[in-house]
């Protein structure tokens, strides 16, 4: 098995950049440094961003930010365990499987690691981030990354085509992007949410950036998207005596109905009804 690239192993490739200018960074102590910028590492986690204070998250700050706690291992199990279609699965294991020795960014990464090779970046240094960076202004070198993951972050994205550009920037040609984004799902804002994506504005948001959509589909399917739209209205429109009821019925639904996702996300009208779409995009 394949691990993710260390920072040193970056450098050495002369894949990280400055995210303005695009000069190469080389390390001088606890600092990356390009000709006229230098950006402090701390941690072993270079923080990269053009502008510090432009993307800083709020609402999940607290959760993104804590130490693992003794019932995180649940909180994870319940983000892994979302029915996700056969086809999203190997679509997704498909794009990550490359040679040893590739790097492999996770645009979004974290806290999450839902791969050993992926290099998690994310706009701050939360828990199981690698390298501290803005989807808008990627610091990676042209052509440089042998394979992108991107989950539930487009619609977190002020400028979406900029940074689908971005990531068509830095993938080497015939590299492949796997990206699952939410179309039916509620309001979810860190730092923001300015739009979730239908299957059809999904795949021409990546052509327009000039990436082949090589395979769409479903990844989440009709079952999961009633189910977090009714925990989202059981917690903002129910009265609170009642409350514990629509959460008991959440719960039952997480495991009795979510299930039949992974039959409803297949079907050809199953993007109807989704909750996210996924999409593997190839750069020419």
């Amino acid at each position: 098995m394949s691990v993710r690239a260390s920072l040193e192993v970056q450098l050495s490739k002369r894949a990280l950049v400055c995210p303005i200018t695009k000069q190469v960074l080389v390390r001088e102590g606890a600092v990356l440094r390009s000709d006229a910028r230098s950006y402090p590492i701390v941690g072993e986690v270079p923080f990269l961003l053009a502008d510090a204070t432009e993307a800083k998250p709020s609402a999940m700050e607290a959760e993104y930010r804590a130490p693992p706690g003794r019932l995180d291992w649940l909180k994870d199990w319940l983000r892994r365990e979302d029915y996700r279609t056969k086809s999203s699965l190997a679509a997704c294991a498909r794009v990550l499987s490359v040679p040893d020795g590739s790097l492999c960014l996770s645009i979004g990464g974290g806290p999450l690691r839902i791969d050993e090779k992926l290099v998690n970046l994310n706009i701050d240094s939360f828990r199981n981030v690698d390298v501290v960076g803005d989807a808008h202004r990627l610091p990676y070198a042209d052509a440089s990354v042998d394979a992108v993951h991107c989950e539930a972050v487009f619609e977190h994205l002020h400028s979406p085509t900029v940074a689908a550009c971005e990531m068509a920037r830095v993938l080497k040609p015939g590299a492949l992007a796997f990206v699952c984004t939410p179309f039916l799902q509620a309001f979810h804002g860190y730092p923001s949410h300015f739009q979730n994506f239908t299957i059809f504005g999904h795949r021409k948001l990546f052509e327009d950036a000039g990436l082949e959509i090589v395979e769409s589909g479903v990844c989440n399917g009709p079952a999961m998207a009633m189910i977090q739209m009714w925990r989202v209205f059981g917690d903002l429109f129910v009265p609170r005596v009642l409350r514990p009821l629509t959460r008991a019925a959440y719960v039952l639904g997480r495991v009795a109905v979510a299930p039949l996702d992974r039959i409803l996300g297949e079907r050809e009208n199953a993007y109807v009804l989704a909750s996210t779409t996924y999409l593997v995009a190839r750069k020419a």
